[in-house]
């Protein structure tokens, strides 16, 4: 189930696949995000690094997709290699390429 504060820090912001009253899926950067950081802590971590949702390079985050429930059948970034992941992963895609991880 989602939670408000990571919903909107997370999807609401970041993610272009986000539709309202979905409320039990959960993309592995949401997953991943809720797990390991606060809201609090991601809050200041979009603001503090800055974390946009433009273009950004694909650092295979094969530990956020492969806890995803949109992975076999409903991820066109993973299905598709498209440009637009979801929000989850462009925002520690992001935070990779501000650390340079």
């Amino acid at each position: 189930m989602k939670e408000e504060a990571y919903t909107s820090l997370i999807c609401k912001k970041f993610c272009n696949y986000y539709k309202p009253n979905k409320e039990t899926e959960l993309c592995g950067g949401y997953f991943y995000l809720r797990k390991y950081i606060t809201s609090r802590e991601l809050y200041g971590i979009i603001k503090i690094f800055h974390l946009n949702n433009e273009k950004l390079a694909n650092h295979g985050l094969s530990f956020i997709c492969d806890k995803c429930d949109f992975r076999e059948d409903g991820c066109d970034f993973f299905i598709n290699k498209s440009e637009v992941p979801c929000g989850g992963y462009l925002i520690i895609s992001r935070l990779f390429d501000y650390l340079n991880i």
